[in-house]
């Protein structure tokens, strides 16, 4: 089994990678579980079945919300040493100690981490001074290695290998343990994301795109009849899918998204 956190489709893609890779294993996504009110994520597995989670790394930590999903999903049928538990993040270039604060989050709903890894998928992240999208070169770069990462995890995965094989970059107890609880407390906020009326077609691609549910259709578009906005209602990962989903770059987040590039991972 393979669940996976996908917010710009780079996670998705490699899970769907690692799915072929491991013989079809089924390939669930946690994202509906992410949402207000939804129900509990409940896995059932079979006899030696690995249980492999997908996601992204955000500023070096698991997505917001994505730890108590963790923590309280319902996981029958598994049994320590014969149900192989792996950690696949997807990341523009390193890790930090995700590794350990996913471990810790599984641990809490009775299973044993056995094993973490990365693959360098296309950045995403284009808030902070200095971030933005890949140049064309290095994105493309990173698409065509990914299918041999991919499959060399998935040897690894078969062959039962047990450690910590995620690039954790330099610092990464800086960038883990001080960056990333300030990031989930002071810039996950959606008070900044704006959508301009003379670029916003009221398509709804925003709505479909935030994993969380937290954006709808209801402002009144002040220029087109029939028309409406998006609105943010609070619950936002900063995971910038609403930005990058957006086809006629019409959403910002403040002045920080001015002059950055967006990007979506083809589906294939």
């Amino acid at each position: 089994m393979i669940l996976y956190f996908s917010a710009t489709g780079n996670s998705r893609y490699v899970a769907a990678l690692l799915a072929r890779e491991l013989d079809g294993q089924p390939v669930m996504d946690m994202g509906p579980y992410l949402r207000p009110g939804a129900e509990r994520l409940t896995v059932t597995l079979a006899g030696g079945e690995p249980l492999v989670f997908v996601f992204p790394v955000h500023s070096w930590g698991l997505p917001k919300y994505l730890a108590d999903l963790l923590a309280s999903m319902d996981v029958q049928g598994y049994v320590p040493g014969q149900n192989y538990v792996g950690l696949l993040a997807t990341c523009g270039d390193d890790a930090g100690r995700t590794y350990r604060l996913w471990s810790r989050a599984v641990a809490r709903t009775g299973l044993q981490a056995d094993a973490g890894f990365t693959v360098f998928m296309p950045n995403t992240y284009v808030l902070f001074p200095g971030f933005d999208v890949d140049r064309a070169e290095v994105r493309d770069r990173k698409l065509a290695a990914a299918p041999a990462a991919v499959r060399q995890v998935a040897e690894q995965i078969r062959a039962g290998v047990r450690g910590d094989f995620t690039w954790q970059g330099s610092v990464p107890g800086l960038k883990t343990g001080v960056v990333y609880p300030l990031f989930v407390r002071f810039m996950t906020s959606d008070k900044a994301f704006r959508a301009d009326a003379d670029a916003c077609i009221g398509c709804g691609r925003c709505v479909e795109a935030c994993p969380v549910g937290n954006i709808t259709l209801t402002a009144v578009h002040p220029q087109r009849e029939g028309k409406h906005m998006p609105v943010w209602h609070g619950r936002c990962l900063n995971c910038l899918a609403c930005y990058h989903y957006c086809p006629t770059h019409a959403i910002a987040y403040g002045s920080k998204t001015r002059g950055k590039g967006s990007y979506t991972c083809p589906r294939k």
